[in-house]
């Protein structure tokens, strides 16, 4: 478990880095946002709720990177349908993340 946790989280600021470096305006409003909030010389308190923008960073990089594409696999507890599709009773369902987090109908245009 603890490989797991230091691992989503490297694979989190790698990507986060790469977007920031693939998007310098991105890159130069963060780094704008970090130095008016952080401009002291030691930093004993992280004030994460006056970083809306690094927030919004990190979300959007979860959202197009995240570190577990599919979630864990859940059993259908009754026959149901879903998108036109039967899903029957007891079947396997997973549920792919990284294709919520791409979908055209519903982040369109960014």
């Amino acid at each position: 478990m603890l490989t797991a946790g230091i691992d989503t989280t490297t694979s989190t600021i790698n990507r986060t880095m790469v977007e920031l470096l693939s998007n310098p305006e991105s890159m130069t409003k963060l780094q704008q946002e970090l130095r008016s909030v952080l401009n002291q010389d030691s930093l004993t308190d992280f004030p994460l709720e006056q970083l809306p923008y690094l927030q919004a960073c990190v979300k959007e990089t979860l959202r197009l990177h995240p570190p577990a594409p599919l979630l864990l696999a859940h059993r259908a507890r009754e026959t149901c349908l879903v998108m036109n599709y039967t899903v029957p009773r007891g079947a396997r369902v997973l549920v792919n993340v990284w294709a919520i987090g791409r979908d055209p109908m519903v982040w369109r245009g960014r």
